[in-house]
């Protein structure tokens, strides 16, 4: 069984990994140089893979350099952020277990958590303030990655994913201000926060209101260009004994509008459909299972919208514009400028759009097809 070029699903490894140049050189340097980053697009842009590319040039570069991870899509409360935010910091500025275990007794000090070590390859630890009264400990907590890092004479870097689901749990507010008031005097950390809800992100760090304003650069990552997709797709299949024209590899790109994940996916299905050549019988049938496969999670996320809702997105992709003008209001059944500005928000907030300079959008291709042809047929 051959194994396949294309890869969606997981973080792009560096035989997947296209271009983003310009990109990881400046997100290497500023972080380095102590300047915290704000990074943001929209889902499956591959925001994760360019942050882990980046910090694994970096790391080899410059072994004074340590990196922390965290994933804040799972993060459910205030004491399961504190855990998993001292368990990474530990994690990666410590080198063997024996030592993670000191480093906790030593720079947590007396909050004693509840510490778990697991027995595999790598050498993780688990803090557990679940059933540890954090009291007035919070501060101690986030000030650990700046701690470790004077002591050791290292610099971390501590890279937080989906950071704007922090903003939906009870007491943010409160751990935003805290965040902010500890971490604006570490001189040996770097924070890379990347969100793919644009609304939301924009809201935590450029409004001057936030704790967050101008607490760091912020990048918006763009789409990788067809002209670097073409001979990578071109290249993939052939790596493997198979041949696809430029001209269907152009096809792709269309049809995913140069979205990183769907074209790893579109590619991936046809080459797994193609036993020699493609074909645009092949082409046309990848195209139907990228919809397909998808149309269960798209689903989902429709139903839980209300009805004026699914009306605005027929309108957005329908070109509408002047989504508040008698007309459309009408035609679309949109409801009241109330019910219109409120929908705005949501549709934003939940990423089913984006707004650029002013003007709403759907940026996600294989939504927009399925929903036009689910809801608008």
């Amino acid at each position: 069984m051959v194994e396949s070029p294309f890869q969606y699903g997981s973080l792009a490894t560096k035989d997947n990994f296209i271009d983003r140049v310009s990109e990881r050189a400046s997100l290497k340097q500023m972080l380095f140089s102590g300047i915290n980053v704000s990074l943001i697009s929209p889902r499956r842009w591959g925001k994760s893979s360019l942050v882990k590319m980046a910090m694994d040039e970096l790391t080899s570069e410059r072994k004074d350099v340590r990196v922390c991870y965290l994933d804040a899509f799972s993060i459910d409360s205030m004491e399961d952020f504190y855990s998993k935010f001292a368990s990474a910091v530990l994690s990666c500025t410590s080198n063997k277990i024996e030592k993670a275990w000191s480093d906790a007794k030593k720079y947590l000090g007396g909050i004693i958590p509840g510490l778990t070590v697991s027995d595999g390859l790598n050498d993780i630890i688990t803090i557990n303030f679940r059933h540890n009264p954090l009291n007035d400990n919070q501060s101690q907590i986030l000030d650990l990655p700046e701690k470790i890092a004077s002591d050791k004479r290292i610099r971390v870097i501590v890279c937080i994913d989906e950071f704007q689901q922090l903003a939906e749990m009870d007491g943010y507010e409160e751990l935003e201000g805290k965040m902010r008031s500890v971490w604006q005097h570490h001189k040996n950390v770097s924070y890379c926060f990347y969100g793919s809800k644009k609304y939301m992100m924009m809201q935590i760090f450029n409004d001057s209101q936030k704790p967050f304003y101008r607490f760091s650069e912020t990048m918006f990552l763009g789409k990788i260009a067809q002209e670097d997709w073409v001979p990578f797709i071109v290249g993939g299949f052939r790596k493997t004994n198979k041949s696809i024209s430029e001209e269907f590899a152009v096809e792709i790109c269309e049809h995913t509008e140069s979205h990183s994940w769907y074209i790893q996916q579109l590619s991936y299905f046809v080459w797994s459909d193609t036993d020699k050549e493609v074909s645009q019988e092949i082409m046309n049938r990848a195209y139907r299972r990228i919809i397909d496969t998808n149309a269960p999670m798209f689903m989902s996320d429709v139903e839980k919208l209300t009805a004026s809702q699914r009306e605005m997105l027929k309108a957005i992709i329908a070109g509408e514009t002047q989504l508040s003008s008698a007309g459309a209001r009408e035609k679309y059944r949109l409801g009241n400028l109330t019910t219109i500005t409120r929908n705005k928000k949501i549709l934003e907030t939940k990423a089913f759009v984006d707004s650029n300079d002013g003007a709403l959008e759907i940026s996600d291709p294989i939504f927009r097809a399925w929903f036009a042809e689910k809801y608008m047929a």
